[in-house]
């Protein structure tokens, strides 16, 4: 029983070369990529199982041969979390999303510096703050990142500018009259 009990929660698949590959009982086709390296996992465009094509959160079962199809191309999605079983597996694609958001958002930080140097604003922690609180995210990374995917356009931080010159011309109105 022990033996039976042991064994019912792996499986275990081939690679086209015969080597024998242990994984969880659940797991799928691109949790045996990322087995097989985290590099072929990132890299997995497709995958066959025992001679046919397969999507890739097709879940395995012992006994099945799997061939991973790569390309330089792929990159991991968001819904990559979803398909996978193992924490291996979840723990290197959120690495490689993380990676791209960070890349992402530097880009985007230098964007939105030359976009606010045109509105003749510069860059600053309390104009990032105020930014933040004007299209109400969470952190500056945030910010960053949707000025990097484009999300935040050009109007947009007119609009904010608009803004923040009306406060201060109010701000100084009252100021006046109090004097």
């Amino acid at each position: 029983d022990f033996k039976m009990n042991l064994y019912a929660k792996e499986i275990f698949v081939f690679t086209p070369k015969g080597e024998i590959r242990t994984l969880p009982k659940g797991a799928t086709s691109l949790d045996f990529a990322f087995s097989i390296h985290s590099e072929i996992g990132i890299k997995t465009r497709g995958t066959r199982v025992n001679g046919k094509l397969v999507p890739l959160n097709t879940e395995l079962k012992s006994g099945d041969q799997v061939e991973v199809i790569t390309s330089p191309n792929q990159k991991p999605t968001s819904n990559w979390l979803d398909y996978v079983t193992t924490s291996r597996a979840k723990n290197k694609i959120r690495n490689v999303l993380n990676e791209n958001t960070k890349k992402i958002a530097e880009d985007g930080k230098e964007l939105l510096t030359r976009k606010l140097r045109q509105l003749k604003i510069s860059l600053s922690e309390q104009v990032i703050n105020e930014l933040v609180n004007y299209f109400k995210l969470k952190t500056s990374l945030d910010l960053f990142y949707r000025v990097g995917i484009g999300s935040i356009e050009n109007q947009h931080l007119k609009d904010f500018a608009a803004q923040k010159s009306n406060t201060l011309m109010n701000f100084f109105k009252a100021k006046i009259k109090r004097t």
